[in-house]
């Protein structure tokens, strides 16, 4: 006779006992039947959800690039200082042929202080005068004192 433990008699082996300790411990019998469930959109789901994304963004774009077309763009060409009491500011304006624009012009002393300010509304511009949209445009200011520069302030849309 030996002295080893005796084997329970129920033809088990220890691995398949310790599957069973196992399983009645945190559960046993979890198959999956076919597929696992998919979580989120099928692939046709992402085709709709790519072409409404895309074109929401081409809208987007369409509605900036729109918008800023529309308002008037002042630029800086030259000064001329004749006195102390008086400067020319040239500029370019570019808009809409038919829109009226109202612009600050202002004129500057070494201190950058304003000497001289006024508004001027450019309306219809001729189409022999127009560059494209672009126009140039020559304005006298008063000053009240030495200007050392001039041009725009700032250009706004003012109707038609």
């Amino acid at each position: 006779m030996s002295s080893a433990t005796p084997r329970p008699a129920t033809g088990t082996t220890p691995a398949s006992e310790a599957e069973r300790v196992l399983a009645r411990r945190y559960g046993g019998g979890h198959r999956t039947v076919g597929r696992p469930s998919r979580r989120g959109p099928s692939p046709r789901g992402w085709i709709v959800i790519s072409v409404v994304g895309t074109l929401l963004a081409s809208l987007f774009v369409v509605w900036i690039v729109w918008g800023n077309s529309q308002k008037p763009v002042a630029k800086d060409v030259s000064f001329q200082i004749t006195d102390a009491g008086h400067v020319y500011a040239d500029f370019d304006l570019t808009k809409d042929p038919d829109q009226s624009v109202t612009c600050a012009m202002q004129a500057l002393n070494e201190q950058h202080a304003v000497v001289g300010w006024r508004e001027v509304t450019i309306g219809h511009v001729a189409e022999d005068e127009l560059n494209g949209r672009t126009s140039t445009h020559r304005v006298p200011l008063r000053t009240t004192g030495i200007a050392t520069t001039a041009g725009v302030e700032s250009c706004r849309a003012t109707g038609g």
